[in-house]
């Protein structure tokens, strides 16, 4: 028994002699990175996913010309220009996954399944410890204070040329403890990080991330040179409807000579051998969840097995659907989930009970309010699918963006908005996500014709329009709705638009250049963002381009036939300021009353017209003595108006008449001002709206 006792000793000292490390990026082993980050290990209680994609060449450039297993991964602590200590803590819940890249680090994906090869692998799922430490000052690389031994040894050719991808997933649950943030490498670094990030910090559950390019974390990656027989195969696919054909790829390694000689593959977990084939192919006939087993054979080392449990599931449906508002609160949903389901229940008011059974129902909603719409889904024997989504009954356009910068100040936003739509647009409301949870917060619009760029720091050319208010959502980083007090109707043409937000801040995306997103109404261009505590168009920190994380509700008369009434082009100023418009809502068989501010002598000429555009408009009034105004409507119609207390009242009685329903018109006062000193003319004219009656 001595003996033995000596035997296992000294091949646990050989085993321990034989472990190796590697620093990536190459050229950093005794270098501090150029830069630090807080992702992923200095999260703490947030979610997030990142994956780091390293190019092969950081192994091959250092002597690893061979495979390897892969057995730890460390990461150093930002030096910091001062030392400064943290006590450490950790994370319950991590896993992190390892594969080789199908894709060059140059090439990397927005999507994360994409960057994962096939010999994809789950290498850690439980705690993450940070350790106590302290910096060691600029220029000096800081701790290793993050030690990853993995519990699955992954397998890794460089030589092939696949570049590394490590899928780092932290739920944020459970931490204690203090941290600090990972030496990084940069987009400026020498040497070169030849290396990528993709991140998502709204959640750990997500899909798709920023790309980052030429940027990782500084990782010292433990390794043993792969000798021995190791089993490895993937599936293509591993779920789908029955009957399922799938096809078996295999990946083993021998460092045997003559390498992987035989194969026997168990493909449903019964214990009995399928197939003998290198790459065989099996069809699942009936709905289930099946494990699967390869075993391979060399002519050197014992046997070696490889089991995935539940690794091929037929029939096992992802629930998911679409929604489209095609009537006045009215909206269709439709089905998508990932395969054909042989039972749906639908709970669409949000009060979790069943209101449809049927696959794609329709519903009719009481008001344009945000509501939960849920949807389980099941196939066959499989588990039923459950996906929930908050739907507003109403048109919308949505960027689609996951929110990775934060905004810790007062912000404004800056877009250009296109109104394709010829009968205009009824903006009811939007969401947009904060960091904030369950907190009041407003955001005032303001308004100017053409585009934003250029007068971010200049109010001259805008107009405050509405304030859309709302309360954030409970949960952090999740869409928070806001509505207009009364739909913000715009009328065909372009705009640029100013957001400031009050209370709780948005939060928005960095884009590698100005995007576009649109459908046949509307058109989305993300522009800048502006930080300054002092108010709109103000201070000088401006940021662009930024992409706002939010979503527009809206609707249009073809779909809901509802009325609108608001802004679209601006006054010029009078001895009192600009005259600005404010009305109720133009509805067949009712009164719609708009009133005029800002009236010197309390007199204004209302000019109506059933055009905004043609070749004499806008009409420049400086040749008559009124510079800076224009005349914006065509003026088909003229009344005059006596108003009190510098206001007047149009009162516009319109017909019951359903053939109405539909018809567009427009509005622009000339004022009347008596003050000698302001211009030859005698007057100036309001701001211009438009308006379109509904039911």
């Amino acid at each position: 028994m001595q003996r033995l006792l000596c035997v296992l000793s000294a091949a646990a000292l050989v085993s321990i002699a034989a472990a190796q490390s590697v620093v990536v990026p190459n050229g950093y082993a005794n270098a501090e990175g150029p830069n630090n980050n807080a992702y992923p290990w200095n999260r703490a209680t947030a979610s997030m996913r990142i994956q780091f994609v390293y190019d092969s060449s950081h192994f091959t450039n250092q002597s690893i010309t061979f495979p390897i297993l892969i057995n730890r991964l460390s990461y150093r602590a930002d030096a910091a220009a001062t030392t400064v200590t943290w006590a450490g803590g950790s994370w319950p819940n991590v896993r992190i996954d390892m594969a080789t890249c199908p894709l060059d680090y140059l090439a990397v994906s927005g999507t994360f399944a994409s960057n994962l090869g096939p010999d994809l692998a789950t290498v850690l799922n439980g705690p993450v410890t940070v350790l106590p430490g302290a910096g060691n000052g600029a220029g000096v690389p800081g701790p290793w204070y993050i030690n990853i031994p993995l519990t699955t040894p992954f397998l890794y050719d460089p030589t092939l040329g696949g570049d590394l991808c490590i899928d780092v997933v932290l739920d944020g649950t459970g931490w204690t403890g203090t941290s600090r943030a990972a030496d990084h490498v940069g987009t400026t670094a020498t040497p070169p990080a030849l290396s990528s990030r993709i991140y998502n910090t709204t959640s750990h559950l997500a899909t798709t991330g920023t790309v980052g390019v030429n940027y990782s974390a500084v990782c010292d990656i433990g390794y043993l040179p792969a000798v021995g027989l190791y089993a490895g195969f993937s599936a293509t696919p591993t779920t789908g409807p029955s009957p399922l054909t799938v096809n078996f790829t295999d990946h083993s390694y021998s460092s045997a000579p003559g390498g992987v000689l035989a194969w026997a593959w168990d493909f449903d977990g019964d214990t009995i051998i399928d197939s003998t084939l290198q790459n065989p192919t099996w069809v699942y006939t009936t709905c289930g969840s099946y494990n699967v087993s390869l075993t391979v054979f060399d002519s050197t080392f014992p046997p070696n097995t490889l089991t995935k449990t539940a690794y091929i599931n037929t029939d096992r449906i992802a629930a998911n659907f679409t929604s489209q508002v095609i009537g006045p609160l009215t909206v269709q949903f439709t089905d998508t989930s990932s395969m054909p389901a042989t039972s749906w229940s639908w709970d669409l008011d949000g009060d979790l009970l069943p209101d449809s059974t049927v696959q794609n129902p329709v519903w009719v909603y009481p008001n344009a309010n945000p509501v939960n719409v849920t949807l389980t889904a099941t196939r066959l024997c499989a588990p039923p699918s459950t996906i929930t989504k908050s739907v507003v009954p109403a048109q919308q356009l949505t960027t689609n963006l996951a929110a990775n910068n934060g905004v810790g100040t007062p912000a404004t936003l800056y877009y250009n908005l296109n109104v394709l739509n010829p009968a205009g647009v009824n903006i009811t409301g939007l969401d947009s996500i904060s960091s904030t949870v369950s907190s009041p917060f407003t955001v005032d619009w303001y308004l100017k014709l053409g585009t934003y760029a250029g007068f971010e720091l200049n109010p001259a050319p805008w107009t405050y329009v509405a304030t859309a208010s709302g309360t954030t959502n409970p949960v952090a980083n999740q869409p928070s709705f806001a509505s207009f007090p009364q739909p913000l109707y715009l009328p065909q043409g372009s705009y640029g638009v100013a957001m400031r937000y009050i209370t709780a801040y948005p939060r928005y995306v960095t884009l590698p250049a100005l995007t576009t997103w649109s459908n046949g109404d509307l058109s989305l261009t993300a522009g800048s963002a502006s930080l300054s505590t002092a108010g709109p168009f103000t201070g000088t920190n401006l940021n662009s381009p930024r992409g706002w994380s939010g979503t527009l509700y809206y609707g249009t008369h073809n779909v809901t036939g509802s009325a609108g009434y608001g802004f679209f082009a601006p006054g010029c100023a009078g001895s009192l300021g600009v005259a600005h418009f404010s009305a109720n809502l133009p509805q067949i068989g009712s009164t719609l009353n708009v009133t005029v501010n800002n009236l010197p002598q309390s007199l204004a000429i209302m000019m109506v017209g059933f055009s905004n555009t043609g070749p004499l408009l806008p009409y420049d009034l400086t040749p008559h003595g009124a510079p800076g105004c224009f005349v914006r409507v065509s003026p088909d119609v003229t009344v005059l108006l006596i108003g009190a207390g510098n206001t007047a009242v149009w009162p516009f009685a319109i017909p019951n008449d359903p053939t109405l329903s539909g018809l567009r018109l427009f509005n622009q006062a000339f004022v009347l001002d008596n003050n000698p000193n302001f211009n030859a003319l005698g007057g100036v004219v309001s701001d211009a709206a438009g308006m379109i009656i509904g039911l």
